[in-house]
């Protein structure tokens, strides 16, 4: 992309005006948008009011602060009666982001200089962006206490509104942010400023609102042209040099010389035609970033370094290479740049995946003609491998789905206790026995949660054993309390040595773990301090091996837990299938597939597409691991737009 730069750096007062008249003009196009469909003044307002909040969120910091997760209660993230509206509004934010594809790529590019000179960086979600809309719309259902069907049908009715309204802005706003700031009283001494003029030339070709594959075409064409290339040539004279350069390029990888960093630099490259220039430079461009793309494993790189050479013999003779839809040469790069980025850095070659891609490379290398057929299969063969690794790995993890649901039903009874306890808990102070009861009786509860259910008489008789040594651990008992404590205490401990037998604690263990408790008691009989309690800290999610099954690996959170945990938002559409990475207490990640999602949401199991180990987390701890360690899902990611992109902006 061509850019006109201004011969001066804008001044902090005309980036603060930019980012000024970004806001104004997003809460008027949504203003515009909600007009025709909603008809009460107030509710304007306050959708205007939610939307300029999320803008200030989301430019005020790189990662966007704000965070409308719900409780780690269950994968999917959002409580029954929001299930509908936060799945629909989540479609149509990637229906907007869709529809308005082309206009939000080259805004992103302009964005990206506003912030950059605000000192700012800029996330991977824009402020006047879907996301930005549809948190709005989810703050704004909040607020005025829509109904479930009441926030269906309203989001319907908006939709078609918001495409063509944000559509338009998105594109108006491009070519304002393009044009230089004018001061309104300019210095005398200061450097004359150029207006841009929006005209059909190479700059303002350079700049079209399209996706970056698309933008950087027309950036080389119109460097072609500022160059003086002729725009067409002889036919039999273009085709000659199309095989004289593809048989350069075969003998160079024949003998090993390499193939230089610029085939359209070298003295047949200059004879190209542009359009073939075109198509080879972008190919050059893709393959050299992703010869420095450090998220990608060594093994993955060499892959892409063999598919250099085919990738460039196709360029001279493909018609369709940079055209739409994206070409099966193209989508083959993104599918092997996307299966790196789930793989550890240091991912051994010998892996089968990398054996079979590998293959295919030198297979292309070796063909002694390349066109879009070969492409189509190369494609059309690397899904299949793809599609059988990640099979592969679902079945090796069908083999724990008996087990899996086993550790969900105690995730689930262990959270019914955690629930339980702090209930009951609430209105006691802070004590050796309500320390007791979080940290013992806890589990206590739990087993009977577990094999008789909550509510039931054995989980009762539990409860109220619980119940009676908080309120005896009341603080400053007068004397009637204290004869009471006297004639109470042996059932009290009887009854609290039962449950700790219950799950299983040795006699030794039984009375290490009531000591505190007896020791509070007698000072409390004694009128005596009463003993402080450890106030141990909350103690993470702790990775073990399941007994009779050495593939398999469990997360999970094994203790009482105050509050929520939150998901990132990401998590909330994950399903059978989607890669994901997890990062683990020792450091390491693991990365794979989502191979089951337990009936209650409370509990995943992920399985290595490479390997045997299957892992099964926990939802409150995967929500403990994502705000500590690298555990996000693996969305698909465009290498080709990514390096078309950093292209554009490091020409």
């Amino acid at each position: 992309m061509q850019r006109a730069q201004p011969p001066y750096s804008p001044s902090s007062r005309q980036v603060d005006t930019r980012l000024a008249y970004c806001r104004e003009s997003f809460l008027n196009t949504l203003h515009e948008a909600a007009k025709e469909v909603i008809q009460h003044s107030d509710w304007l307002e306050g959708l205007a009011q939610a939307a300029g909040e999320c803008f200030d969120e989301l430019a005020g910091s790189p990662v966007g602060e704000y965070a409308k997760g719900v409780t780690a209660s269950r994968i999917s993230l959002v409580h029954d009666h929001d299930m509908d509206f936060a799945v629909e509004l989540m479609n149509m934010e990637q229906r907007l982001r869709s529809f308005c594809k082309r206009e939000l790529s080259v805004l992103h590019l302009r964005m990206k200089e506003v912030f950059e000179a605000a000192g700012r960086t800029l996330g991977a979600e824009l402020p006047v962006g879907p996301e930005a809309v549809c948190r709005a719309l989810r703050d704004f259902r909040d607020t005025e206490r829509l109904s479930a069907d009441e926030a269906l049908q309203f989001i319907e009715q908006l939709e078609p509104s918001l495409c063509s309204h944000l559509c338009s802005y998105y594109r108006n706003l491009e070519h304002r942010l393009v044009e230089p700031i004018i001061e309104a009283a300019p210095s005398p001494t200061a450097p004359p400023v150029c207006q841009l003029a929006w005209s059909d030339g190479p700059v303002a070709r350079g700049s079209l609102p399209m996706d970056p594959v698309a933008s950087l075409r027309l950036a080389v064409l119109a460097r072609c042209e500022g160059a003086g290339a002729p725009r067409s040539m002889d036919a039999s004279l273009a085709a000659a040099l199309v095989e004289r350069v593809d048989a350069w390029l075969v003998e160079r990888q024949r003998y090993g010389e390499g193939v230089p960093a610029s085939v359209g630099g070298s003295e047949l490259g200059a004879l190209l035609a542009p359009p073939r220039a075109a198509a080879v430079e972008i190919i050059e461009t893709i393959c050299n970033y992703a010869a420095r793309l450090a998220a990608l494993p060594a093994p993955i790189r060499t892959v892409m370094g063999q598919l250099r050479v085919p990738l460039l013999r196709l360029a001279l003779r493909s018609e369709s290479l940079l055209a739409e839809p994206r070409h099966p040469a193209l989508r083959l790069v993104d599918l092997i740049a996307d299966l790196g980025r789930g793989m550890a850095p240091d991912v051994s070659p010998e892996l089968p995946v990398l054996q079979s891609l590998m293959r295919l490379a030198q297979s292309l290398l070796k063909a002694p003609r390349i066109d879009d057929k070969d492409a189509m299969a190369a494609l059309a063969k690397v899904e299949s491998i793809l599609e059988a690794r990640k099979q592969a790995a679902l079945s090796r993890a069908a083999v724990h789905g008996d087990t899996a649901q086993r550790l969900e039903r105690r995730e689930v009874a262990l959270l019914q206790a955690s629930q339980a306890v702090s209930a009951m808990s609430a209105g006691y102070p802070d004590s050796v026995a309500r320390e007791f009861v979080e940290g013992y009786w806890l589990h206590v509860l739990a087993k009977a949660a577990y094999r008789y259910g909550p509510g039931s008489p054995k989980w009762v008789a539990r409860e109220q054993v619980a119940q009676r040594l908080l309120e005896s651990a009341r603080p400053d008992p007068d004397a009637d309390r204290r004869q009471m404590l006297m004639t109470q205490l042996p059932a009290l401990m009887a009854g609290l040595e039962d449950g700790l037998r219950y799950i299983g604690l040795s006699e030794a263990h039984v009375r290490e773990g009531l000591a505190p408790c007896r020791n509070l008691i007698a000072a409390l009989v004694a009128a005596h301090p009463l003993p402080a309690p450890s106030r141990r800290q909350p103690m993470g999610p702790s990775l073990s091996v399941q007994a009779g099954c050495p593939h398999l690996q469990v997360l999970r959170h094994k203790q009482h837990f105050v509050g929520d945990l939150s998901l990132p938002a990401e998590w909330a559409d994950v399903e059978i299938g989607s890669p994901v990475a997890v990062g683990l207490p020792d450091g390491k990640v693991m990365q794979g597939v989502v191979a089951l999602i337990g009936p209650a949401q409370q509990l995943v199991l992920i399985a290595d597409p490479d390997s045997p180990v299957v892992l099964a987390v926990t939802a409150r701890a995967l929500a403990h691991q994502a705000s500590l360690a690298p555990t996000r899902v693996l969305r698909p990611v465009s290498l080709v737009d990514e390096a078309a992109t950093d292209k554009l902006i490091n020409p």
